[in-house]
């Protein structure tokens, strides 16, 4: 509802434009406003827009301790921002019942889709570091899969076994090691096409063939609807969770081969993994899992074996997004209780009395 009203600002709001969120998370058919910024999500076109952390100027919150509005001043110096410290406060501290929000101007017509194939993951990555560094801008849609996901990928988007599929492993994209890069810009009409270019010069740098923006513009038509399919299998008795981390370039490797490790450590169970938020410093890799299995404390063991290991190898804690309940018990480790005290002196502040969201959430209280 949200984006709809912005896209028809002309005729909502008799504005001389139309407008965006730049938020497109893949739960955007359903979650609201306030569940993005208290979750702190990025959505899938994060790379250009921000995520919930950039888009959030000011909030509004109701807390046992009393009700307060942050300013919306585009930047100040009055010291640390406590509309930051309530980003991603997950309902703990009291209830989020405003915000403002950055507007981007929607030009859907300057989009430009495109999609490439790397002979490696090595070779992804570079290029995928290379783009996020370059300087010239971002892509909205910018995700490469490693050779697990991007098998799947070939296979669901119709490409494995065609002509092209025949074309590409004869000039060495060898099904296993190859890796789909696929994505879109947007903007200015110029800015669009000029990152677009650019794109094409770093990937062809590093090996990238180009597959046309068909691969992209299929995954568009489920990157909404693909979650339904853990239901479904479900009842197969075959779950399917993500768990996500954020990451440095340097540690890229390391996150994603041991976390890779444990999981195919495993007889008969799936891992593909993906990286679609990205920044000059780093990114982050989605670990998706899909594993047979008909008892939950098998699943739940699985869970926290994999969470230890994204922990160990030094990447955030996130289940696409958030802490919730169940990543808190790995809050204090991975924060250190220097951290955990400032957030729980802030709780005994807001609350004093344990009634927002009690039992756990962000590790800030106990069951």
């Amino acid at each position: 509802a949200y984006e709809e009203m912005l896209n028809n600002a002309p005729e909502v709001f008799e504005a001389k434009r139309k407008y965006t969120a730049g938020h497109f998370p893949q739960s955007f058919e359903y979650s609201s406003v306030g569940g993005w910024i208290s979750a702190l999500g990025s959505g899938q076109q994060s790379s250009y827009y921000g995520d919930m952390y950039d888009i959030v100027l000011s909030q509004e919150y109701v807390t046992p301790a009393g009700s307060f509005s942050t300013l919306d001043y585009p930047g100040t110096a009055t010291g640390p921002k406590v509309n930051d410290i309530m980003k991603g406060s997950e309902g703990a501290y009291g209830v989020l019942v405003s915000a403002t929000l950055k507007l981007f101007r929607f030009m859907p017509e300057n989009r430009k889709r495109f999609s490439y194939l790397f002979p490696t993951w090595e070779a992804a990555v570079d290029a995928a570091r290379e783009i996020s560094q370059g300087e010239f801008g971002m892509p909205a849609v910018f995700r490469i899969s490693d050779p697990e996901e991007t098998d799947v990928g070939l296979k669901l988007y119709g490409i494995e076994g065609t002509l092209l599929d025949k074309f590409v492993r004869l000039r060495g994209y060898k099904p296993m090691k190859r890796c789909l890069y696929i994505g879109n810009t947007e903007g200015e009409k110029n800015f669009s096409k000029n990152v677009a270019k650019n794109v094409r010069r770093v990937c062809k740098a590093h090996g990238g063939m180009s597959l046309t923006g068909y691969p992209a513009k299929r995954w568009e038509h489920g990157r909404y609807t693909d979650p339904y399919m853990r239901e479904d299998l479900n009842d197969y008795g075959i779950m399917l969770d993500t768990l996500e981390s954020g990451v440095t370039w340097d540690n890229l490797h390391h996150l994603h081969q041991g976390v890779r490790e444990f999981i195919k450590a495993r007889p008969r169970t799936v891992c593909m993994t993906h990286a679609s938020h990205f920044y000059p410093q780093g990114t982050n890799l989605y670990f998706i899992f899909m594993a047979r299995m008909n008892d939950v404390e098998e699943y739940r063991a699985f869970q926290a074996g994999i969470i230890d290991q994204i922990e160990k190898h030094g990447g955030s804690l996130s289940h696409h997004h958030g802490v919730g309940k169940m990543l808190a018990p790995w809050m204090e480790k991975h924060l250190g209780p220097m951290q955990m005290d400032i957030l729980r002196a802030l709780k005994r502040h807001f609350d004093p009395h344990n009634v927002m969201n009690p039992g756990g959430t962000l590790g800030l209280d106990s069951e």
